[in-house]
Order: C-alpha cells, then sequence, then structure tokens
C-alpha cells in the first residue's frame, strides 16, 4: 500500500500541474492518498495495534512516501528557468 500510495503522491500532482500550481496539486495528491490509506488499511490495522502506535506508524509512512513522492515528481519534472 505503501508503493500505492508514493505512486498516487506522483503521478496526481504532476497529472495536476498542467492546470494548478504544483503546491495545490500535490495537496490534492495528497487527499486522494489519504483517502485511499484509510480506506483500504484503517480498519485492519486499529484491530491489531493501539491509537497511539497506529498514528505514529500512519505518520512515519505518509511522511516517507510524500518526501520519496517529491524526489521522483522533482527529479522527472525539468527545472523551470525563471528570467527576470
Amino acid at each position: 500500500m505503501w508503493l500505492v500510495m508514493t505512486a498516487v503522491l506522483v503521478l496526481v500532482p504532476d497529472t495536476l500541474s498542467r492546470w494548478v500550481s504544483i503546491e495545490v496539486a500535490r495537496v490534492t495528491g495528497w487527499a486522494i492518498a489519504s483517502g485511499l490509506w484509510v480506506v483500504a488499511l484503517q480498519q485492519p490495522w486499529r484491530h491489531r495495534v493501539g491509537p497511539l502506535t497506529l498514528f505514529l506508524l500512519q505518520l512515519a509512512l505518509w511522511v516517507s512516501a510524500a518526501l520519496v513522492a517529491i524526489m521522483i515528481s522533482d527529479a522527472a519534472r525539468p527545472p523551470q528557468l525563471n528570467f527576470q
């Protein structure tokens, strides 16, 4: 599921960046990926671990997926030149 979340965090912002700023596109990707995560894994994990452990584990997985997705997305995007 972590790979799916990372893929969503890469593909959604890169697709939406044609129409909105990359920041808005990343927030949208984060919302979609988080929703998928909650639907797919929240219930099974809730029965296995306590609430604090679940929160810390999800936070670590979400942040790591987001950072990897940003790295991949930035590496694949051509550099923007700012002429002023």
